[in-house]
């Protein structure tokens, strides 16, 4: 309970002065044996009866019974109720104002149906002490003295009109903050407007504010809302000043046909100029759309199970697999992302992504970090894809290590095709080996983080442990019947 609503002690304490001397006093009382004993035996069935009257017979509140801190053995039952009805009635009808610049919003926990379990609490209060039998009475007044009770008035409100009011506040003040907008180059990225500041109101902050003023009130009516400034994800400042190309990861095109190249560029065209701002979540699927020929896809080499065969948008999978490369460089957080059923030879092992255009396979992965990064591709026929990641440096410097775990795993399982020429395999019981399948194997990435200034490793994290199964072997095998 707020001091300022205390009531000041009503019962003052008593105490009377006996004259011992007086009519030859206690002393001369006591010299008689017959008398003393007398008087004890008096004493002592005085304090028998009290105690089977309960030990009182007082108007005021039990020794030891507190409501929010106020010792109420100082007031009537009267008293009492009048002390915390008018304090609770008080705080209910109280008005605050809430301030920003020049903007003005009231505030009182009437608006909100502000209520106290007021009889409640008052109830239980004078029953400790006056209710039960006699002895139930006395061992409730003995446990008081060495063990207070303390009671406190509990607030109810309704919380969709206190969500409103706040909200309504917060709509109000809220203005977005504006990234700088940047284009990036093939060299750096270039500013062309500036960023600015915008503005939120500390929602949790002031909830904890209404609420204690509703639970204890306060002198204080007029209180400046916690409003904050909120920060654009990339500052002009920071553009210009701590913006650099933190990432440059390539995967090789050197073997790969020019369709397929073309397929490597249109795909990561789509990341070319990306930004992926703290907190956004990204999926490759969603922002590559169809691999169709109407989008200037065409036929390419494609994984299917463990056999190599083409389809349309074939080397997409390189796209997003040099893509992952540079974001795990980068720091980002993988939400998605799956290995081929094949080994790859234009990357590292465990460092491609597949994705399939059925969505079966995606590769999504999260900005957790507090900065926006920004995306540059560039791929090179029949050379290299790159993809370039340009932000602010990360807390530590980023290495991936590949490890090969298992190497030349053997796919036992074969493909028969018939040789219908009969060029290579003549007789049914003839088989030539065609093509021998690629080996698989298992292996892993790991993520290290080393101190930018010492080089001392930090940490480690496996980002993922991979196996690849054998591609099958291809026979070809005769239809004609041998004779004998």
């Amino acid at each position: 309970m707020a001091a300022n609503s205390r009531i000041p002690n009503r019962r003052q304490t008593s105490s009377r002065s006996y004259n011992e001397r007086s009519g030859g006093g206690l002393g001369g009382i006591f010299s008689n044996p017959i008398v003393a004993i007398v008087v004890v035996a008096l004493v002592i069935v005085l304090t028998v009866v009290l105690m089977r009257r309960g030990g009182t017979v007082s108007k005021y509140y039990a020794q030891g019974v507190y409501i929010n801190n106020v010792d109420m053995s100082k007031y009537t039952r009267s008293e009492g109720e009048k002390l915390v009805e008018s304090w609770t009635n008080g705080l209910i009808s109280k008005k605050y104002t809430f301030t920003y610049q020049d903007q003005n919003w009231s505030f009182s926990p009437e608006d909100v149906d502000a209520g106290y379990n007021t009889k409640e609490v008052l109830s239980r209060a004078w029953n400790l002490g006056h209710s039960g039998s006699a002895s139930d009475r006395t061992k409730v007044q003995q446990s008081l003295r060495l063990e207070p009770q303390m009671l406190w008035v509990k607030l109810s409100y309704s919380e969709k009109k206190l969500d409103a009011f706040i909200s309504s506040i917060a709509n109000a003040l809220y203005i977005e903050p504006t990234d700088a907008e940047i284009v990036l180059t093939a060299t750096k990225p270039v500013i062309i407007s500036d960023s600015k500041d915008g503005r939120e109101l500390d929602t949790e902050a002031f909830r904890e504010t209404l609420v204690g003023l509703m639970n204890s009130g306060s002198d204080t009516t007029v209180f400046e809302l916690p409003v904050h400034t909120k920060l654009p994800s990339v500052s002009s400042d920071e553009a210009e000043n701590g913006l650099q190309l933190i990432v440059t990861y390539s995967t090789s095109l050197v073997n790969s046909s020019t369709a397929r190249c073309g397929n490597v560029k249109l795909a990561l065209s789509n990341f070319n100029g990306f930004v992926v701002r703290p907190g956004e979540t990204v999926s490759f699927n969603e922002v590559v759309g169809e691999r169709s020929a109407i989008r200037g896809y065409t036929e390419g080499t494609v994984y299917y199970g463990s056999s190599v065969t083409t389809g349309m948008g074939g080397g997409v999978c390189q796209a997003s697999s040099t893509l992952y490369g540079a974001l795990m460089y980068a720091g980002m957080d993988v939400i998605e992302r799956n290995h081929h059923s094949l080994v790859v030879d234009y990357c590292a092992a465990s460092m491609d992504a597949a994705v399939s255009e059925d969505a079966s396979q995606d590769f999504v992965f999260i900005n957790d970090t507090d900065y926006a990064i920004y995306i540059y591709t560039n791929v090179i026929n029949k050379e290299s894809a790159t993809v370039y990641i340009y932000g602010n440096r990360p807390e530590y410097r980023i290495d991936l290590v590949s490890t090969i775990v298992q190497n030349n795993i053997k796919n036992p399982a074969i493909d028969l095709v018939e040789d219908k020429s009969g060029e290579i395999a003549y007789y049914t019981t003839q088989r030539v080996l065609v093509k021998e399948g690629k080996l698989g194997r298992r292996s892993k990435l790991e993520r290290i983080y080393y101190d930018w200034d010492t080089g001392v490793e930090v940490k480690r994290e496996t980002l993922s442990e991979d196996y690849y199964s054998g591609e099958r072997d291809i026979w070809y095998v005769g239809t004609h019947q041998q004779e004998y």
